[in-house]
């Protein structure tokens, strides 16, 4: 799960604040589940500040790669693959 960075541990306004926390719960829920490395956590994070369209756009591509994926195994995209292959 990314966890927003303190608010005093950065130089950013209110609004950059708040915007990013949105953008990361629509990635928390888009990739619930999803094993993240640290270095992936930063970039996501990262992105999160990024214009909202970006990131929406971003998340649709995931989703429909999930969907593809699990269409082509006969599961579903929120199952593991061991769950999926049963």
């Amino acid at each position: 799960m990314l966890k927003q960075p303190e608010r005093g541990s950065r130089n950013v306004n209110d609004f950059f604040y708040e915007m990013e926390g949105r953008q990361l719960q629509k990635m928390n829920k888009v990739l619930a589940g999803v094993e993240l490395t640290k270095a992936e956590e930063r970039t996501l994070i990262w992105l999160a500040g990024w214009e909202e369209s970006t990131v929406d756009h971003l998340l649709s591509v995931i989703e429909k790669a999930a969907r593809i994926r699990a269409d082509k195994r006969g599961g579903y995209a929120h199952k593991s693959n061991r769950e999926s292959e049963k």
